[in-house]
């Protein structure tokens, strides 16, 4: 649990305390490269800690940082975790790999037909552009407008 002071120390002149529940255990969470361990309330999210209870001093990684994807799809996904280690305190979350959208392109780039398999996420999945022949290709960037 939590615990922020809001105000003066005493509640009687005003001060305000918010006390936010988490789970009982923190979390490891991979993405095959890098481990984070975090800490999950269902109010603010995760909070990353240092691997023994105790949240940082900088709770959260960069808006770009790929922990994000990982928690994101870990949520979606229905916070499947496991114990990890010998202790039950540590639980390690477990999510599955979004599958790949192939989209059959034509010469000008526009899209013929697309095959978002069923646990396609629009947001996380990875899209693959392939040409009628199912050779991939790379789409070309739009020039900006020049004033």
């Amino acid at each position: 649990m939590t615990c922020i002071h809001i105000g003066s120390s005493c509640l009687a002149r005003g001060g305000a305390i918010i006390s936010a529940f988490s789970d009982a255990h923190d979390y490891r969470i991979t993405d095959g490269v890098r481990i984070w361990h975090f800490d999950w309330s269902d109010r603010f999210g995760p909070s990353l800690t240092n691997g023994k209870g105790e949240i940082r001093a900088k709770p959260y990684p960069p808006e770009g940082s790929p922990f994000w994807r990982c928690v994101m799809l870990w949520q979606r996904q229905g916070k499947r975790s496991e114990a990890f280690g010998a202790g039950a305190y540590l639980r390690a979350a477990i999510f599955d790999q979004p599958p790949v959208g192939t989209y059959t392109i034509d010469d000008r780039g526009l899209i013929l037909n697309f095959d978002e398999p069923e646990g396609f996420d629009e947001d996380y999945s990875e899209r693959r552009y392939v040409d009628r022949d199912g050779c991939q290709v790379g789409l070309r960037r739009r020039r900006g407008r020049r004033e």
